[in-house]
């Protein structure tokens, strides 16, 4: 069922190609990437369409912003419960399908009134190219 939002929503071919842009890609793009990888096939697309339908995609629950190391907003289409790691070295966004969050869901303990829904977990450190660099570089 849709929602009072996406009832008044008049359809939007760039935010289209915009969502079909973030679906197809394991990235994580902040909006400067989808808009350099889109200006080329959506003409008339700026940078400030591109942050709105972002936001707009947000609002819908249609994909969500994963936090980053230098402040840049990055979004994914995927919204469903899991995992970031955020290389330190060169900022690349990468999705961890494997880690347990049904274990992390049992370890939180909340205060009485409080009910967990959706679980962000980002983690940090070395992505494993990097690791290599610093390896041969050593």
């Amino acid at each position: 069922m849709k929602t009072d939002t996406e009832k008044k929503l008049r359809y939007s071919h760039q935010r289209e190609m915009i969502y079909q842009y973030l679906m197809g890609t394991q990235e994580h793009p902040s909006a400067e990437m989808v808009y350099d990888a889109l200006r080329s096939e959506i003409k008339g697309l700026s940078l400030g369409t591109v942050y709105r339908n972002l936001r707009l995609l947000e609002d819908l629950g249609k994909v969500r912003r994963v936090a980053s190391l230098n402040g840049t907003e990055r979004y994914d289409a995927m919204c469903g419960d899991h995992v970031h790691f955020i290389c330190q070295s060169c900022g690349t966004v990468h999705d961890v399908p494997e880690a347990e969050l049904e274990q992390v869901r049992g370890t939180i303990s909340l205060p009485e009134g409080y009910q967990l829904g959706q679980v962000n977990l980002t983690l940090s450190g070395l992505c494993p190219e990097c690791l290599k660099k610093q390896a041969s570089a050593n």
